[in-house]
């Protein structure tokens, strides 16, 4: 096993002492060259002389550490992890990798997985009007939240606290122009055309931060709690620029160039970009009154009130501030923080706890030495595997020619001074430990068990195997549910709850038109990991087989593995369960039936049998109706036929008596198209009967002509008919009985 020789970060080189007071914990009055400073100069002083206090104390306990977590987790070799002096080998295993990936995706599973992540609901004792306008800021929030990349974000910061414990969002007032499309119609055409609409946003975002970029009074165990925290970072310069040309900066000069490479995204392997960057510190935190309103700048509206100059924060009046300083030394922004709830606009989680420390215990973290002992053993192995794999030779120096050079490839002639069995010899160093590859299995489930991942591939195989079907695999998984569970709970409450609330609020005071301010409760809806909701899953699946079906009870297990699922069109599927949930219950909380009480109907069957009597009553008075109605059509019928030879007798005495001249014309017109239409049928008939005579002696003529054969008669033969010998039959004799 390869052996680490680990030297302490921090070397003692004496006693400590106690001084008291430190040189830097005021802001200056004058400079190295003894001119008095600004009071601009004063704050940078000030801000900077702790924040590059607390970056010293973060690098020098952390920052090796950090390079170490994040070279294994992408597994880059460095020489600094080479645990032998004659290691040649540069593998990295994908333990850490996988374990990492694995934790981080089902954080994510649990909260996002599910779409709608979070539901924001009234307070308790809130009014109708209230819960409107909750409903109302809730759906605003949900379609602002999707245009400025929450998601994506909150995902960087669940990768940053699993691979360096913490994990750290800002959250910042972006100003840009937004586009959108109107539909304009065409007053010449008439068509639809698409119009372009610019519209000025003010919108507020949550950024994730590097832990690298994140300063932070080492005394403080939360973000609150600190004197302040600070983050570092590169912006580019036209972007200070457009904040400087707006008026959201002060009007310094400025010049371009990369500040530490520490505090670049990926430091170990990319080379630092130092072009058209500006490094800037954003200082959040208490600063004292007296810089950030200097009484010569102010008018005092309280002077008998008792103030102080000093700079000490535990002697100072300090004011929660903004504080933004570029190059270290030049101030673009110094005013009090201009949010309403005075609050900090960072937001941070721990993955795991250390008690009393703000930097949390990540993945890295855990499984960080037993990776070590990992790649230790495959890369030993590597080194062994090349004397082992590798053609070597010993030969005899004294029978080989002067200036003689071995090399072996096929068609090879070797000039040799000898026999060649006794010249050269294949050499080999030993053979591979049999025991290599069960030590390299062994380390990896040490890795498992450190960070709590679990091994796919072996999990997979003991399903196929049958050994998941006695229960061993998930009474197995259950400690890294729970893991996970901790960790979720924390990421909830510390990270994803204050971010949501933060965000609400600034958007009330910064985007006032759209949302109406109101005291409003954000429900997180997390559920559980797609590990954790396969390991529930058969367990209620395994506790629905003891259960009467159509029972309440199993009705509430079925709604839950509908809710744990992913099916399509769950809500309808649970909207169902849950209406005949409500039948089932109203039935099973029936009181019981008395077998000695008289038969009383159930109330359901009484209903139905009324209906059906209504119905059958419905039925006859229609057929009856029905009757009347033929009664009165066949009455009118005989009065009609009664009628009906007077009526035409009438008509005839009075016919030519009333007529005009113009009824006598139609009578006549229609005699004569009568006659016309009778004259033209019979013609066409006619015609008819003219082609189909034609068309039959035509046909006559096309038939085949056949020729008549005479077919004899048939002649009666005599068939002689044998006749059988009648036999006597006797009849005896009947007397009647009495005579």
């Amino acid at each position: 096993m390869a052996k680490r020789d680990d030297k302490p970060t921090i070397e003692a080189q004496g006693q400590g002492k106690v001084l008291e007071a430190d040189e830097r914990e005021g802001a200056p009055e004058t400079d190295a060259d003894g001119k008095k400073l600004t009071n601009d100069e004063k704050i940078v002083e000030w801000v900077m002389n702790r924040v590059t206090r607390w970056k010293e104390h973060r690098d020098t306990n952390y920052n090796t550490q950090w390079n170490t977590y994040e070279r294994q987790w992408r597994a880059i070799y460095s020489e600094e992890d080479k645990e032998r002096k004659r290691e040649r080998t540069k593998i990295m295993s994908p333990a850490l990798s996988e374990a990492v990936e694995n934790a981080v995706s089902e954080i994510e599973e649990a909260v996002f997985g599910r779409g709608d992540f979070f539901d924001v609901s009234a307070e308790a004792g809130d009014d109708e009007t209230s819960k409107l306008i909750t409903d109302h800021n809730s759906t605003t929030f949900h379609e602002d939240l999707a245009k400025s990349d929450f998601t994506g974000n909150c995902s960087e910061v669940v990768m940053a606290g699993g691979v360096y414990g913490t994990g750290i969002g800002e959250i910042v007032l972006c100003k840009h122009t937004e586009r959108d499309i109107q539909a304009v119609q065409d007053p010449m055409t008439g068509q639809w055309k698409p119009n372009p609409v610019e519209t000025e946003v003010e919108r507020p975002a949550l950024r994730s931060v590097s832990p690298r970029n994140f300063i932070i009074d080492p005394a403080a165990r939360g973000i609150d709690d600190a004197l302040g925290v600070a983050i570092e970072e590169d912006v580019g310069s036209h972007i200070v620029r457009e904040g400087i040309s707006k008026g959201y900066y002060k009007d310094v000069e400025l010049e371009t160039g990369a500040g530490d490479p520490e505090t670049k995204p990926d430091p170990q392997v990319e080379t630092p970009w130092m072009f058209d960057v500006v490094p800037i510190i954003r200082y959040y935190g208490k600063l004292p009154k007296h810089l950030l309103f200097p009484p010569e700048q102010t008018e005092d509206l309280f002077p008998d009130d008792p103030k102080t100059d000093e700079d000490d924060p535990k002697d100072a009046d300090m004011v929660e501030s903004w504080v933004v300083i570029a190059h270290g030394e030049k101030l673009l922004m110094a005013k009090e923080t201009p949010d309403m709830m005075q609050d900090r606009p960072v937001v941070a989680y721990q993955w795991d706890i250390v008690p009393g420390r703000f930097w949390g215990r990540g993945i890295c973290e855990k499984g960080s030495t037993t990776a070590k002992l990992l790649d230790a053993e495959l890369r030993a192995r590597m080194d062994a595997l090349a004397f082992t794999a590798a053609p070597m030779m010993a030969m005899d120096a004294t029978k080989l020619p002067r200036g003689f050079k071995f090399e072996v490839y096929p068609g090879k002639n070797l000039l040799l001074g000898g026999d060649p069995n006794t010249i050269l010899k294949p050499f080999k160093f030993g053979e591979l430990d049999a025991n290599s590859g069960a030590q390299i299995q062994m380390l990896d489930q040490m890795v498992q068990r450190a960070t709590g991942s679990v091994d796919t591939v072996a999990l997979a195989q003991a399903g196929v195997g049958g050994q998941a079907r006695s229960g061993a695999v998930s009474m197995s998984m259950s400690g890294i549910v729970k893991r996970n569970k901790r960790t979720l709970m924390r990421y909830v409450d510390k990270f994803l709850g204050p971010a949501l609330r933060k965000l609400m609020w600034r958007y009330m005071q910064y985007d006032s038109p759209r949302y109406v301010p109101a005291n409003m409760t954000f429900n997180v809806s997390s559920t559980m990991g797609i590990m954790q909701r396969e390991y529930e899953t058969n367990g209620l699946a395994q506790v629905m087989t003891a259960m009467q079906p159509g029972t309440s009870e199993h009705l509430l297990i079925l709604m839950g593995l509908v809710q744990n699922s992913g099916i399509q069109g769950r809500d309808a599927i649970l909207g169902a369960l849950k209406v005949k949930l409500e039948k089932v219950q109203a039935l099973e909380s029936a009181p019981p039936v008395d077998p000695n009480a008289p038969q009383t109907m159930d109330p359901v069957m009484i209903e139905m049998q009324r209906m059906d009597a209504q119905l059958e009553l419905a039925t006859k008075q229609a057929k009856l109706a029905e009757t009347q109605a033929k009664t009165r059509l066949l009455n009118a019928q005989a009065q009609s036929e009664m009628v009906a030879p007077t009526l035409e007798s009438q008509k005839i005495a009075l016919k030519g008596i009333y007529e005009t001249p113009a009824d006598r014309i139609n009578a006549e017109f229609d005699r004569r198209y009568k006659l016309a239409s009778l004259t033209l049928e019979k013609a066409g008939m006619e015609s008819r009967e003219r082609i189909a005579d034609k068309q039959i002696v035509a046909a006559k003529a096309n038939e085949p002509k056949t020729e008549t054969v005479e077919v004899p008669v048939p002649q009666p033969v005599p068939v002689p008919i044998p006749v059988k010998q009648s036999v006597p039959v006797v009849v005896p004799s009947f007397t009647a009985p009495g005579r």
